[in-house]
């Protein structure tokens, strides 16, 4: 169901439940697939604000062509990068909507992804939703989950970044403004320190179900390791006081764990074993001993050893209900060269 009130209808006054924002930057091909799974979006009436950063690839005539078919999408252009905080409180200075999402531009969404939520958040009094998420290769394979939850989560989110894609995340446009939107000043933990604003001021309504379809690849922008580490060290030190208060201790063999395991799926297998064995020694987890020895000797092995175990955690549910989702993105690949079908279809996307 929509959230445009009744009287609103009566006086054909045009309400955008969400808008949704997608900051983009030299992905044409993704952006692409992104920008399908969001206009097919069901039960809400939303308008799409793209952003594009400066891209030289194209991406800027190709999103004008497709927004002249669509009245829904909105087109911002950067002539040079300003990078993603900036490209995203761009896209919230356009928002017309009572709630504003995100969507990063080489993740997916399910149909029901934001009609899921809009129904949790009016069956609580939380300002802001998440979902639940499976980690997919770059064939959209499903190789991972994360499941979420809601509540009161400020404790937590204190200690470690628990939202597990800001692709995942709605919230009142009014809070987001009220916040301050995204630090520009951050080229890491960016979208941690906007969650800790939000769980300051509202509870979380989690929907803990497979509605994105988070892309891992070797180019990730998690892969550059000392801007994350520098990014994590000023929330750290930002909210030192606050997570006093509530007793939480910030998590930063977690945090470290998972650059291990970015820097692993890149290849980068000396800075991988190196934190790895960081993490036994330092922080005491002993377990990660071996996988610093394999991530050296072998880590084409060690990735795909650890990518399949991470596979076969996913619950049969998740995998069932998020095939039938992904299953129909996955198949207008072209299959001879293994890449995102850009033809008519995705050119008159708003049709």
């Amino acid at each position: 169901m929509s959230l445009v009130s009744r009287a609103e209808q009566m006086r054909g006054v045009s309400v955008v439940d969400v808008t949704v924002v997608v900051p983009t930057h030299n992905r044409r091909q993704l952006v692409a697939q992104a920008i399908h799974s969001i206009l097919q979006q069901k039960d809400v009436s939303l308008e799409l604000v793209v952003v594009d950063d400066g891209s030289t690839d194209g991406t800027a005539p190709w999103l004008d062509r497709i927004s002249a078919t669509d009245s829904r999408i909105k087109i911002v252009h950067h002539e040079r990068p300003r990078f993603i905080s900036s490209a995203r409180n761009a896209g919230i200075a356009r928002a017309s909507g009572r709630w504003i999402a995100f969507c990063d531009d080489d993740d997916l969404w399910a149909p029901d992804k934001l009609s899921s939520q809009l129904a949790a958040l009016r069956a609580s009094s939380a300002r802001w939703s998440c979902t639940g998420v499976v980690a997919v290769d770059e064939q959209l394979e499903i190789i991972g989950h994360h499941h979420v939850g809601g509540g009161e989560v400020l404790a937590r989110l204190l200690e470690v970044n628990t939202i597990p894609t800001g692709s995942s995340v709605i919230a009142e446009l009014s809070l987001v403004r009220e916040i301050g939107g995204f630090d520009p000043t951050l080229r890491g933990s960016e979208d941690w320190d906007v969650w800790i604003k939000l769980g300051q001021h509202s509870p979380l309504a989690a929907v803990d179900r497979p509605l994105i379809a988070y892309r891992l690849s070797a180019h990730s922008l998690s892969m550059d390791v000392d801007r994350m580490r520098t990014g994590r060290a000023i929330i750290v030190d930002r909210y030192a006081a606050l997570a006093a208060r509530h007793g939480a201790r910030p998590d930063k063999a977690s945090h470290e764990r998972y650059l291990a395991e970015q820097l692993l799926r890149g290849r980068s297998r000396l800075q991988a074993a190196t934190i790895f064995t960081s993490l036994a020694f330092r922080h005491r987890r002993w377990r990660e001993l071996p996988r610093a020895a394999a991530a050296f000797v072998a880590p084409r092995l060690t990735g795909r050893i650890g990518r399949s175990r991470a596979a076969a955690e996913v619950p049969v549910a998740w995998r069932c209900e998020a095939e039938a989702w992904i299953q129909p993105i996955r198949a207008a690949y072209d299959t001879e060269v293994r890449r995102p079908y850009v033809g008519a279809k995705v050119e008159a996307l708003g049709a």
